[in-house]
């Protein structure tokens, strides 16, 4: 199987202030971890008394969600796009 080559953006001008950046959001991406095992708990016992899904609970985990792949595409080095809270929070999106 034959796949289109994949094009990697140059390295940013400033290395060391990008370094920084990418430290921090490594830290934000445990907490977001965190957060999310608690929101999981949460809507377990939701879900386990009510017989429904919270739908906030869900809502904020698919924003979680998407937040975690733009951090992960800017800490690998695939986008210099940098994710919240250097942009707007950009919940999930409906199709």
């Amino acid at each position: 199987m034959n796949s289109p080559p994949h094009t990697v953006p140059p390295p940013p001008k400033n290395l060391w202030f990008h370094g920084l950046i990418m430290l921090i959001l490594v830290l934000l991406v445990n907490l977001a971890q965190t957060v999310l095992g608690i929101c999981a708990i949460l809507q377990f016992f939701w879900m386990l008394f009510t017989n429904n899904r919270n739908a906030g609970i869900a809502w904020f985990g698919q924003g979680i969600a998407h937040w975690l792949a733009v951090t992960a595409r800017f800490l690998t080095g695939e986008s210099d796009e940098r994710p919240f809270p250097w942009t707007s929070w950009s919940g999930p999106h409906t199709d």
